[in-house]
């Protein structure tokens, strides 16, 4: 009778945990608060900053965790993203949010919050997220840097209808990069072409045609695209990461924790390797271009259309060149290609695309690069980016990715 009690509770232990992947659990609860109404969602370098702390977070416990089991490695990271969360916005109404996204998950954990093995897990998960924390504290992202609107020349960025009228956080370009990386101005891109010079031309002409709200030489599939793509790149890259992943790390979270973290760091530092070429270079964005009355390209054309509206509206709040919408593809395509062993892939995911009615759209890729150029060329279909700014952010974004895994194992735990 007491073997049969033991056997049982033996079972029944090894049953208690939950049956998902448990970063990937962190990793959406953490899209959903970042794109939360509540806080109005976050432009890109703080939306990437925020998942690279609780990505490092998770890591760290999990690393701690590694030896114990399964439910108790679950805890521990759970705890470590609970509380990198609050951090990030503390003071902020979703911290009910954050508390109910762990609420939720403990039943499935399945371990007693009165025992002492949640007390030692929860510590290690606590201990993760303060020692994150604790290295970002003097992160320049809170630091107010001003930034004055520059004469409204051709080539030079002005705020455009409907957005803002400064540039998003122009701090982000100080920000630290994650694990190991140190200039990141060596991943500034080159000058972007200049307006006024001569092959100027096609690339407005090109933007316009395409671009617009009435274009009629833009195809379906490559309207679908721009829809497809509208969403936050970190947000959408984590789940194509999903859709290609699967269930591999469902019972391995140190791999699973790991993996994520590679992600997000690398989106972090393209983030911020796109900020800085960005503020460099401050160049103009489309639909400024085009609204632009009078003569100014060098051939003497005239294109001014003030009344023409991109696809995608409103156009974002800072510089065009490069895309950033570019850069992060890239640089998740290429920590994906890495995990993957090659390109080679066969995946489908969708978006819900809220703009004009759109709905759930649903992709299918059989290349991780593929879907990468497809990102980038989503802004030009949708009248946002110039295709020279979707070229440099591909070359910026698999260039950051690839220094970050480079440098990952010795670097991880450089927050």
């Amino acid at each position: 009778m007491k073997l049969s009690l033991l056997l049982l509770a033996v079972a029944s232990g090894s049953q208690a945990a939950y049956d998902g992947d448990i970063v990937r659990y962190w990793v959406d609860r953490s899209a959903a608060l970042v794109s939360s109404s509540v806080i109005g969602g976050l432009p890109s370098p703080p939306s990437s900053w925020f998942a690279a702390i609780v990505q490092g977070s998770i890591y760290s416990a999990a690393k701690a965790s590694s030896k114990k089991s399964l439910a108790f490695q679950q805890l521990a990271v759970s705890h470590a993203a609970h509380d990198a969360l609050v951090w990030t916005f503390h003071g902020a109404r979703l911290n009910t949010d954050i508390d109910n996204s762990l609420r939720a998950v403990l039943p499935a954990i399945g371990i007693a919050q009165s025992s002492s093995e949640y007390a030692q897990a929860a510590k290690i998960g606590q201990n993760a997220a303060a020692k994150v924390a604790a290295a970002r504290a003097d992160d320049k992202i809170n630091n107010f840097v001003d930034y004055v609107v520059q004469p409204a020349e051709p080539g030079v960025y002005q705020p455009t209808p409907g957005g803002r009228p400064l540039p998003d956080t122009p701090q982000a370009v100080y920000v630290r990069p994650f694990g190991g990386l140190k200039d990141i101005t060596k991943f500034r891109g080159p000058a972007p072409p200049d307006a006024t010079a001569e092959g100027y031309e096609p690339w407005v002409t090109e933007l316009k045609d395409i671009g617009g709200i009435n274009s009629t030489t833009r195809t379906e599939d490559e309207t679908e695209i721009a829809y497809f793509w509208l969403e936050s790149s970190v947000s959408g890259w984590n789940r194509f990461a999903h859709a290609i992943v699967g269930d591999t790390f469902v019972s391995d979270v140190l791999g699973s924790a790991k993996f994520y973290a590679q992600l997000n760091y690398a989106l972090a530092n393209a983030a911020i390797a796109a900020w800085d070429t960005k503020f460099h270079w401050n160049h103009w964005r489309p639909l400024t271009a085009i609204h632009r009355q009078g003569v100014w390209l060098e051939s003497g054309l005239d294109i001014s259309d003030p009344s023409w509206v991109p696809l995608l509206r409103p156009t974002p709040s800072h510089q065009d060149y490069p895309s950033t919408h570019a850069t992060f593809g890239a640089a998740g395509a290429a920590v994906l290609k890495f995990f993957n062993g090659g390109d080679a892939i066969d995946a489908s995911f969708s978006s819900n695309v809220t703009l004009d009615a759109q709905g759930v759209i649903t992709r299918h890729f059989t290349s991780i690069e593929e879907a990468s150029v497809e990102n980038a060329r989503s802004r030009i279909y949708g009248g946002i980016h110039f295709t020279y700014a979707g070229t440099v952010g591909l070359e910026i974004g698999t260039e950051v990715a690839e220094e970050t895994l480079r440098l990952f194992d010795k670097h991880w735990d450089d927050f």
